[in-house]
């Protein structure tokens, strides 16, 4: 089984990744060349500037696009956690339970209470990118994950985020195993390109292949089939 990749920007034109389907394309053949085979797309839920319809067609087009190309691609969201309050349909990584939530990394957000407010109404939350958010301790990663899933990117594994912290965050959540995912997200094929095959050799290397899989592999191919991450 190749990687999967439950975290980007790949579908064109709808959001701060992709602009074209040339585009999108490009990153797709990266995406390949990571040993990706599954790729759940998760462009903004943003209702102000792209409709649903728009998502559709869009999706619909690439699918048509890729499909001489060794890879499968499914439909998700990344919802910012203000959008879930004014939006009452929420929409998940493809048609499952699980939702994927970006926080604000400034100012604190209540990610325990949400992620508690989304799991009893039947929902898996997912916390995007959870090294961005420095305001949380120890042991709220703890109290998090009692509700939700933690998702790390790719280049915070490697060491190449901008911000320092956000590399030893990770670090810190991969030696103790309390991440989940580890996930791309990638915008494009230059400044934030896809470095998902060099982060899952990098988590091989410092913590082992089981762990690796299951961050990489095992926890994903679980959000396409719809079931519980134990």
């Amino acid at each position: 089984m190749n990687l999967i990749d439950i975290h980007n920007h790949t579908l064109f034109g709808v959001d701060d990744g992709a602009k074209t389907l040339d585009e999108a394309l490009l990153m797709i053949d990266e995406a390949i060349k990571n040993n990706i085979s599954h790729i759940v797309l998760t462009p903004h839920y943003n209702k102000r500037s792209h409709s649903v319809n728009t998502v559709l067609k869009h999706f619909d087009e690439l699918k048509n696009a890729v499909k001489d190309r060794p890879i499968e691609l499914y439909l998700g969201r990344e919802h910012k956690y203000y959008e879930l309050e004014k939006n009452p349909v929420y929409y998940t990584m493809h048609d499952s339970k699980h939702v994927l939530i970006e926080f604000d990394t400034v100012l604190e957000n209540p990610i325990e209470e949400i992620c508690y407010s989304l799991s009893l109404k039947g929902y898996k939350p997912i916390v995007a990118h959870i090294e961005r958010y420095h305001y949380l301790t120890k042991e709220d990663y703890m109290l998090i994950k009692q509700y939700a899933e933690l998702q790390i990117n790719s280049n915070s594994v490697l060491g190449l985020s901008s911000v320092k912290k956000d590399n030893k965050i990770a670090k810190y959540l991969l030696k103790n195993k309390l991440a989940d995912y580890v996930a791309s997200d990638t915008h494009d094929v230059t400044r934030r390109n896809n470095t998902l095959f060099q982060a899952y050799k990098r988590v091989k290397k410092k913590y082992g292949v089981q762990y690796a899989n299951t961050l990489f592999k095992e926890n994903a191919k679980k959000i396409i089939e719809d079931q519980t991450i134990i």
